[in-house]
């Protein structure tokens, strides 16, 4: 299946893993860059944006990019990263403070629809069809 086929699946599927894994924080210090992805409950559309001024700002800013009346924002950060991964069953997501760690947070999340998607961090990505979908990062990210 293509990611166009299995977005919708994968947000009924990782709504409630997301809100565990992906939450950012409440304070915004001076500096912060902010990003966030927003996708389509309904289509396999997704929105970004980085290096927002507050997490408010990089939501409204994803949604917007989303083009749709349903996109919900899915994913939110501070000075990192933020990963979408796909396999043959699915879509997950992560951030994390440099891409290496938001791939790999990534991944382990898409293990709960594909339990080989972990051998895409060690180059056997055929086994599960996993793989980068986008990444994102904000300037100052490490």
């Amino acid at each position: 299946m293509s990611f166009m086929s299995k977005a919708g699946f994968a947000v009924v599927a990782l709504g409630l893993a997301a809100g565990s894994v992906l939450g950012a924080g409440s304070a915004s210090a001076a500096g912060d860059q902010w990003a966030s992805v927003a996708l389509s409950d309904n289509e396999a559309i997704y929105g970004i944006s980085v290096n927002e001024g507050s997490a408010e700002a990089a939501i409204a800013a994803a949604i917007a990019d989303c083009h749709l009346a349903d996109c919900n924002e899915v994913m939110t950060w501070a000075n990192g990263c933020g990963v979408l991964v796909q396999s043959n069953d699915g879509l997950a997501w992560a951030s994390g403070p440099t891409r290496a760690d938001a791939e790999r947070t990534a991944y382990e999340s898409l293990t709960e629809l594909t339990p080989t998607a972990m051998l895409a961090n060690t180059g056997s990505a055929n086994l599960s069809g996993a793989h980068v979908v986008d990444a994102i990062c904000t300037a100052n990210a490490r």
